[in-house]
């Protein structure tokens, strides 16, 4: 797809990866130039009344479509969380997409390599030695014939290979090349991709985003599922877990980075009167708001999104990005992962092996979080690219932290 973004991009090509450096340093830029950088930032010194995060799954092309342009038209941030595995795709984010957003203040997040299930799956049903079929509680790992998955629970694991799944009147169901060998009890027995193949999804994806040039800090699971080994691999390589659970209300005392919930703003999942009810509990009470949306679904369209912005706004909600909420509370990317990396890191340009070429968008389970939300995913051909949130902005973001970098160096 044509996008005349291009000749914009090669000035985001030089960075620093310090953490927070865009907050410190072009957030402030953006206010001499009078651009509020929350909804909140209205010139007066007064308190919001609780901050609020958006973050929009999968990135689809709408993101930069549609979405981006409507926050920078209301002048808040949000976060994306990519998938790589739909980067650099006809119908995906492109690198320079995901770094621009990043210099306007956006926040990128990993949503796994190429959003398959990275969290446990159950037993709804005992089962034998000698069975060849589990009964499980989801569909995901049906379509993965030839996948080597993990069986067990906390007394013993084996190993099998997916031979096929479906749905039968007893629910969904998992076929495997040989019999299981052990019998295990419902509920408790856990059923999951191989360790190398979720390493792959939870680490190698953040890799992956961080080598098209952007910070990444925090990881959403796929279809909300969230326990198992995931939860190891994020408490080590990232400074949260921004859907292990809840209904989006976190409270700010004593805050679990890894413990997050969130809740969904999608035209299928939310009434507008929920979304303000939602809002007003985040107002009333002390707590961190998380909202979810996904670009690409047909009820959650400009509108839908600009609605949902300027309720927050009407109740003084301040929309920041999920790692500058945490570093508020001082349980941010410094304080959680005790690391900060080289200021002088270049970033890498595009190429072909930043995501695939093929063109084909996904569709049923692999295309939204369904589970989650409560709705199936849309699929719709893009739309043109918009010329939003270029120029001069732009211009300040990337000579601030140019000028910030050179007072630390």
């Amino acid at each position: 797809m044509d996008d005349d973004r291009g000749a914009g991009i090669s000035a985001l090509e030089v960075r620093t990866s310090r953490r927070g450096l865009f907050r410190l340093g072009a957030a402030s830029l953006f206010a001499l130039v009078g651009a509020g950088t929350s909804a909140a930032d209205d010139g007066s010194d007064e308190e919001s009344n609780g901050q609020l995060v958006f973050v929009y799954d999968d990135s689809w092309r709408e993101d930069w479509t549609q979405t981006f342009p409507v926050h920078q038209e209301e002048d808040v941030p949000a976060c994306c969380a990519a998938v790589t595995e739909y980067v650099d795709t006809g119908w995906g984010l492109l690198p320079e997409h995901l770094r621009e957003m990043e210099a306007e203040g956006w926040e990128i997040m990993s949503h796994t390599a190429e959003h398959d299930v990275v969290g446990n799956l159950y037993l709804t049903a005992p089962t034998e030695s000698d069975d060849e079929r589990l009964s499980v509680d989801g569909s995901f790992l049906g379509d993965h014939e030839g996948e080597p998955i993990v069986i067990g629970d906390e007394d013993e694991t084996i190993e099998n290979v997916v031979a096929g799944g479906g749905e039968d009147d007893g629910g969904f169901y998992l076929e495997l090349e040989e019999p299981v060998g052990e019998s295990f009890a419902a509920e408790e027995t856990f059923v999951r991709f191989g360790d190398e193949r979720i390493r792959e999804e939870v680490v190698g994806s953040k890799e992956e985003l961080e080598e098209m040039g952007v910070d990444v800090d925090y990881f959403v699971s796929p279809f909300g599922r969230s326990e198992g080994l995931v939860e190891e691999l994020v408490e080590e390589h990232y400074a949260g877990f921004a859907n292990r659970e809840g209904d989006g209300l976190n409270g700010i005392t004593d805050i679990d980075p890894y413990d997050l919930g969130r809740t969904s703003i999608d035209g299928q999942s939310s009434t507008e009167t929920e979304i303000e009810a939602f809002y007003d509990q985040v107002a009333a009470g002390d707590y961190l708001g998380i909202v979810v949306g996904h670009s690409q679904f047909d009820e959650t369209t400009e509108e839908r999104v600009r609605f949902a912005i300027q309720e927050a706004k009407e109740r003084d909600l301040e929309i920041v990005t999920l790692r500058e909420a945490l570093s508020d509370l001082d349980v941010g990317p410094d304080e959680m992962l005790g690391t900060e990396e080289d200021d002088d890191e270049s970033v890498e340009g595009d190429s072909d092996e930043n995501g695939p070429s093929d063109d084909e968008a996904p569709t049923n389970e692999s295309a939204s979080d369904s589970s989650e939300d409560g709705v199936g995913s849309s699929v719709r051909e893009n739309g043109p690219a918009i010329a939003a949130g270029t120029g001069l902005l732009a211009t300040v973001a990337v000579a601030g932290r140019a000028a910030y970098q050179r007072l630390v160096d």
